[in-house]
Formats: C-alpha cells, structure tokens, sequence
C-alpha cells in the first residue's frame, strides 16, 4: 500500500497525457452548450406554472379552498390516462394551498412505493411530524397518533393518494385506509380530506359503498392533451432546460407529435426531448437535431409503464401476452385461455384486467354482440 501510494505521488504526468484530459474536460465543458438546467426536463419537476390546466388548478383549488379556513374540504377523484397532468396539477394546488394557510397539512402519497395500510398511515404521520419507528408499532396506533396531531395542531390534513386504484385490486385488499380518512372527521371529529389520482375512471366500481359515496364528493376527468397543447408545452420546458439556439426548430414539433401519437401524453414528450438532449451531448453536438429525437424514442417507448411493469404478476404479465398474440379478446374469451394456465376464479382474473386496465396497459371497448342482444367486453393493449 506504501508502494502504491508513494508511486502515485512521484508519477510524473507525460505531455500525452495532458492531451487526453484536455480533450476529455474540453467535451465535459460543452454539455453547457447544450442544456441550461437538464432538471426541469426530468418527473419531479414541478413548474411555476401549467399550461393548459389553469381550469384544473381552479376547480380543485375551490374545492379545497374551505380547508383553509379549518372547514371540511370536498373530497376528489381525479381521473385520466397517463402524461395528463393529474399529479402534477394536484401537487401544484397543494403547494399553493400550503403557502396560503398553514392550517392545511398537505400529504402526497403514491400508492405504488407506499402500497399498504400501514406504510400509507406511516407516511402521513410523518408529513406531519410524527416520528413512527419502521417495526414494532401496530397500524391502528399510528391512525390514533394521525389523530391526536390533527386535534392538537387544529391542522386539516388533505392527503393525495396518487395511482389509488392499486388500494381497489382485490389481491391487496388495502381499501381500509381510505375508510379510515374519509370518515374520520365523521367517526373521530377530525376531518381529513383526500384526492384520488387514477387512470381509470370506473375504478370506484370495484370500492366498499361505504367508501364509494363519501370519496367522489367531486369527480374531475382530466383529458388527453391535444396537439396544439403538447406543442406549447414541451416549448416552455425546452426555454427553461437548453440554451438559446441549442434546439432545431423541427425538435419540439417532432417531439410533440410523438407524443401525440401515443394518447397524448405530456410526460413522454417531456422524456423524449431530455433524450434527445443527451444523445446530442454525448455526441458533442452543438444543438439537438431530429435524428437525436428517433434515437430517443425506443428508449422512452415504454417511459410511463416502466416504473409498473416490474410489478406486474405473473397472471398479468400473461394476459398482455395473451391480447398482444390475439389482438383483442372478449372477457369471455380471455377468461378461457387463462384458466388452461392459472386456477384463477373469473372474478379474480376480472380484478388482474381492471388493474392493467387502470395502468394503461390495456383498453376495453363495449360491442353489440350479433343480433342486437346484449353487450360484449372486449379488451386490446392500449396504444
């Protein structure tokens, strides 16, 4: 080791060497070149502002607006496909509703890292400065300290619950947090608001009645960006992440219409233009150009499903197989071909489709069956 080390602090650079190292800095240096801040192209950016949702930041803020005050808020489902705005409308209002009032206690919580009663109460309790140790306490003590923090603090905590059709599928059977904060103010005099962040707009369906009549006090459906708004969108980030001129005209278009193509989704196109940036700085390239765009798209082909499809079980995984190698199916037909494989009850198999269904993975569309006599369900991968 003294060897080494005494080695390394007599070695004496050669002239070579400093040429390679100017060379390597020289490439470092010109990813300025390229992007200004890299960081408002990247998931967890949330923007000062949100083009073509002003209507959205209204509506909710209203409903929430009483919570301000220390009075019940409405509770909120939110609902519309992947890329939307949905998460980052909510957490907009949030932010904002905090800043106005400190009487609200804003949570966020994504139903995909936190997946069951307990971790879901964890995480509230600790957005409101509780400590809760990771073992050894019991869920219905950490309500009953969620409790005593609101009734001491006279907070109203309004708790996001992002992806919360996960709570629905049956296979987890995590409903019971969502009865626990809607009626809390009704059994425990301490109200807690929630908002609903989902894909899928039937996935109340699936919920207790209980829970269903008390948590779509308001329902909002967030729709698909157009063209024109995926266009303006990607064009405000693009000013904040990259330098002037660092862009071809043509990228934010062909980024958008890609976009476009793919059920309108903001996130993707916001994905794809990042992409397209690296691969230009990885190039040394004095600007983004079109074909640094077709290099990122199989790379975010799949951006929105990623973070889920390493999720998925077994029987999931099957029944995308399943629609890819058939095209579409009938629920009927469906249910069939999957039991040769898994000893799955309908019903159970039903719950698998509405999840892949709420993830995006999968569309279904009702037809008239031959002769005009009832209805049929058929499902296809989503596009």
């Amino acid at each position: 080791m003294e060897c080494t080390t005494r080695l390394l602090f007599h070695w004496k650079p050669t002239y070579s060497w400093f040429l390679v190292m100017a060379n390597i800095f020289r490439e470092i240096g010109s990813d300025e070149e390229i992007f200004k801040d890299e960081r408002v192209l990247l998931p967890e950016y949330l923007p000062e502002v949100l083009p073509h949702r002003e209507s959205q930041v209204k509506d909710i803020a209203l409903s929430l607006k009483p919570a301000a005050s220390g009075s019940r808020s409405e509770n909120i489902i939110i609902t519309g496909k992947p890329g939307t705005g949905k998460t980052s409308t909510v957490r907009f209002v949030l932010n904002q509703l905090s800043d106005y009032s400190s009487r609200v206690a804003p949570v966020y919580v994504n139903c995909w890292e936190f997946s069951t009663r307990h971790s879901i109460l964890s995480k509230i309790a600790s957005s409101l400065g509780e400590f809760v140790p990771r073992r050894g306490i019991a869920t219905d003590e950490i309500f009953e300290r969620i409790l005593e923090v609101v009734k001491k603090e006279r907070k109203m905590p309004i708790v996001a619950l992002d992806e919360i059709d996960r709570l629905m599928v049956s296979q987890y059977g995590q409903d019971k947090v969502l009865y626990d904060l809607i009626r809390a103010g009704e059994n425990y005099g301490s109200p807690i608001g929630v908002i609903g962040i989902a894909n899928s707009p039937d996935f109340l369906s699936r919920a207790d009645q209980r829970i269903r009549s008390s948590l779509a006090q308001r329902r909002m459906e967030f729709k698909n960006y157009s063209p024109a708004e995926l266009k303006d969108i990607l064009s405000s980030r693009a000013r904040l992440a990259f330098f002037p001129n660092s862009l071809d005209k043509e990228v934010v278009p062909v980024c958008a219409a890609h976009a476009g193509k793919h059920g309108g989704d903001a996130r993707l196109g916001i994905g794809v233009l990042w992409k397209a940036g690296k691969a230009a700085e990885r190039e040394s390239a004095k600007k983004v150009l079109v074909r640094h765009c077709k290099q990122a798209f199989e790379a975010t082909e799949e951006l929105v499903k990623e973070d889920h499809s390493e999720a998925l079980k077994p029987i999931e995984l099957d029944i995308l197989e399943l629609l890819k190698s058939h095209g579409e199916l009938a629920t009927g037909e469906l249910y069939g071909l999957i039991s040769k494989k898994h000893s799955e009850t309908d019903r159970t198999v039903r719950n698998y489709i509405t999840n892949l269904e709420s993830l995006g993975f999968i569309e279904a569309e009702e037809k008239q069956n031959e002769g005009g006599r009832g209805k049929r369900r058929i499902l296809r991968i989503a596009p």
